[in-house]
């Protein structure tokens, strides 16, 4: 994976991890990006974390979307986390601006009702639907 991560430098990231809550909740794990091998993502963790477990990490502006791979505690008492990185999603900041103003300051889009067009069939006519 020729990234522009290849040549990031060690840095503070974040692993998020699904619960499995019905109100999407993550479990939050600060770590240290170490690097890129490959497609594999190498980060520095206080935490275990089992294989095969899906993960997003976020590091410098970019979404990181993978699997553990392995985990595996060092001599400091620290573990090293390698991550098969399926997708990655950069512009983070940007894309929650755009999403800031397309909901409004609120964060609510505007519940003002949309009339459907004339030429939807009449059955359906006079619904009317939310943006």
């Amino acid at each position: 994976m020729n990234s522009t991560f290849d040549d990031y430098q060690a840095g503070p990231a974040t692993i998020q991890i699904p619960t499995g809550a019905a109100n999407g909740s993550k479990l939050e794990i600060t770590c240290s990006f170490t690097g890129m091998e490959g497609k594999r993502l190498i980060l520095e963790s206080p935490e275990r974390i089992s294989m095969s477990t899906p993960v997003s990490v976020e590091y410098n502006d970019a979404m990181f979307l993978g699997e553990v791979m392995l985990c595996r505690q060092d001599s400091s008492g620290e573990y090293r986390v390698e991550i098969n990185v399926e997708q990655i999603l950069t512009g983070l900041q940007s894309l929650i601006s755009l999403r800031a103003g397309l909901l409004g300051a609120s964060g609510i889009p505007d519940p003002t009702p949309v009339k459907i067009p004339a030429f939807i069939p009449a059955a359906v006519q006079n619904r009317t639907i939310f943006p």
